[in-house]
């Protein structure tokens, strides 16, 4: 589903078809299962996020000054005003649900919303059953998300807890990571980890490392296996940040990027989504790869149109493995990054032990390595183009051997490849 829908601000179940080869599309009412339009819809309210809970089957949405709890038919449950920021220089007092995460685990059970007003008690816990219940202020979040259109994402992810700079792993448990929009500044984050249900603050980059004050927008965000993946736009070019979920060092040391490329004739490498998932045999067949090799499936947009690229894991983790070590090598493969302040290559003159990937500390009085760039992007054709539309999310499925992607777009459609 659309995460912004700036036109109409209407929910919608529905499907426009399309095919690689011959392009076709029917109006939305066509296909139209079921909608939601707020009984109290005014000019200023968007919807700002949507959450699944894959229990229930609820859909959370977190808009402006509102959040809405509803079932899957898209019937109503339950309305919360979440008012006004209190601070008139706080965008005019407008309050938009920056984040709203389903924390479905062992031990807790519970939506994590945070507004964007950027006070001390900026998030909160809601009963995911009843989202007017169960209400706890947490303190101390102000820092996870910032104001006005910018972007904040998150996942829940298990990651350990250190008693020393990586020596001794205590625990494993469930945490909050996020990635906040800005363009650089010591008094917000870049990338951060959060404990579970407090969120009080645990790891983090912070946005003082961020050279130039850059404007970054973070687009999306997955946790793969061992991994976090960060989708991050910088002007027209879009990158992949990585970290270890069980990064032992305060800061991060381990995030690594590369460069994304969606090639259509160069002008839309813009990432608006992207999922991680299989691919059907058909699909597999024609890349040359198993059905057991999962692939990123990304969309990216220009002004009027969007695009849709496949990556391999394989390639990525491959890529990410390149760039440390050859980053610690001086192998050429890997770069110190220049949009992070304090970016190391060491040049260790003997292969690095086996945990390098994750941990870029002291080796024989060596700092192997800090903040990492690939040198080359990694690039795709793209497999379809959807014109007159900007995407904004995607999700796929195999249905027999074909693969199946749902990608949502700013209009409120959602278009199925």
């Amino acid at each position: 589903m659309a995460r912004n829908m700036k036109r109409a601000y209407v929910l919608y179940l529905g499907l426009i078809i399309f095919y690689s080869k011959s392009i076709q599309s029917a109006p939305l009412s066509s296909y139209l299962v079921s909608s939601f339009t707020p009984l109290d819809l005014d000019s200023n309210l968007r919807f700002n996020n949507i959450a699944l809970n894959n229990v229930t089957g609820d859909i959370y949405i977190g808009a402006r000054e509102r959040l809405y709890q509803l079932d899957s038919n898209l019937n109503l449950k339950e309305t919360v005003d979440a008012g006004r920021c209190p601070l008139r220089n706080e965008n005019q007092y407008v309050n938009d649900n920056k984040l709203l995460i389903v924390v479905i685990t062992p031990e807790y059970y519970m939506l994590i919303t945070c507004g964007g007003c950027q006070a001390a008690h900026n998030c909160q816990t809601r009963n995911l059953t009843d989202i007017s219940l169960g209400v706890m202020n947490l303190s101390n979040t102000g820092l996870l998300v910032e104001g006005g259109d910018l972007h904040t994402v998150g996942v829940v992810a298990l990651g350990a807890e250190y008693e020393s700079r990586g020596i001794d792993k205590l625990n494993e448990s469930f945490y909050l990571f996020t990635g906040t929009s800005g363009s650089g500044g010591a008094e917000s984050l870049f990338i951060s980890k959060w404990n579970l249900p407090e969120l009080q603050f645990e790891q983090a980059i912070s946005s003082g490392y961020v050279n130039f004050h850059e404007a970054y927008t973070f687009k999306h965000l997955i946790s793969y296996k061992d991994y976090i993946y960060y989708f991050v736009s910088r002007g027209v070019d879009t990158y992949l940040g990585r970290i270890c979920r069980n990064s032992p060092d305060r800061d991060f040391e381990s995030y690594t990027e590369l460069e994304l490329q969606c090639a259509h004739g160069g002008s839309q490498n813009v990432i608006q989504s992207a999922y991680i998932g299989p691919s059907g045999s058909q699909l597999a067949e024609s890349m040359n790869i198993s059905t057991a090799d999962d692939l990123v499936y990304a969309v990216f947009s220009s002004v009027s149109s969007s695009s849709l690229c496949v990556y391999t894991m394989i390639d990525v983790q491959q890529r990410f493995e390149d760039a440390i070590l050859g980053c610690i090598l001086g192998t050429g493969t890997g770069t110190e990054n220049m949009f992070l302040e304090g970016s190391i290559c060491a040049e260790y003159p003997a292969t690095p032990p086996d945990w390098y990937q994750c941990r870029g500390i002291f080796q024989d009085g060596y700092i192997l390595y800090r903040y990492v760039s690939a040198t080359n992007p990694l690039s795709a054709s793209h497999i379809i183009i959807i014109p007159d539309v900007i995407s904004t999310s995607i999700v796929t499925t195999i249905e027999r051997h074909h693969t199946m992607a749902f990608i949502g777009d700013t209009e409120g459609s959602l278009h199925k490849v």
